[in-house]
């Protein structure tokens, strides 16, 4: 199962459920930021709509998810959609410096935010130090999926993940409260 496959390499570095609900909100930062700054460029017009970077951006990566998971590209889909149609709309409504700031801002928190949660919860160096593509297009789509793995939909997903992480090698369990 190429998802379990994938998201196996993501979790191995995300098993601690602070870390994981720090990046249920650091994650959806840095993409809306991001979005906010790539709605800023327009490559064309076509037919008199205006094709950003965000949304070419926004369309490549949504394809990639749809390649790994229907479900999980589907809501993938309605929330980063609505991400990157409230940075469209607000970026043409910002002065250049506004939208700057905004990334800036909502970079330096959703990465810092994210980096406290690797070394302090998770007692481990972030994703993005030995994949940068599956920190920064794979997890958006890999925080989808641990929501739902966290209120309980396709365990048997999860439980894949799991076995591949144990095969792997690098399965945590922090359940187990560890004592001075």
């Amino acid at each position: 199962m190429r998802f379990a496959k994938e998201m196996a390499f993501y979790s191995a570095y995300h098993q601690e459920k602070r870390n994981v609900w720090i990046h249920v909100l650091g994650v959806p930062t840095i993409t809306f930021t991001l979005f906010v700054v790539l709605s800023r460029f327009s490559l064309f017009e076509w037919n008199g709509f205006n094709v950003s970077a965000s949304l070419v951006f926004t369309l490549a990566i949504l394809g990639y998810y749809f390649t790994l998971d229907v479900v999980f590209a589907l809501v993938a889909t309605l929330l980063f959609g609505g991400l990157f149609v409230t940075a469209e709309r607000i970026t043409a409504q910002l002065p250049s410096q506004t939208a700057w700031t905004i990334f800036g801002l909502g970079q330096v928190i959703g990465w810092g935010s994210q980096f406290y949660g690797h070394f302090v919860f998770e007692k481990s160096r972030p994703a993005l130090f030995d994949n940068l593509f599956q920190a920064l297009v794979s997890a958006p789509l890999f925080v989808v999926a641990d929501v739902f793995f966290e209120l309980g939909y396709r365990l048997d997903l999860k439980i894949a993940v799991d076995d591949e992480l144990k095969q792997k090698g690098v399965w945590k369990d922090f359940s187990v409260q560890k004592t001075a």
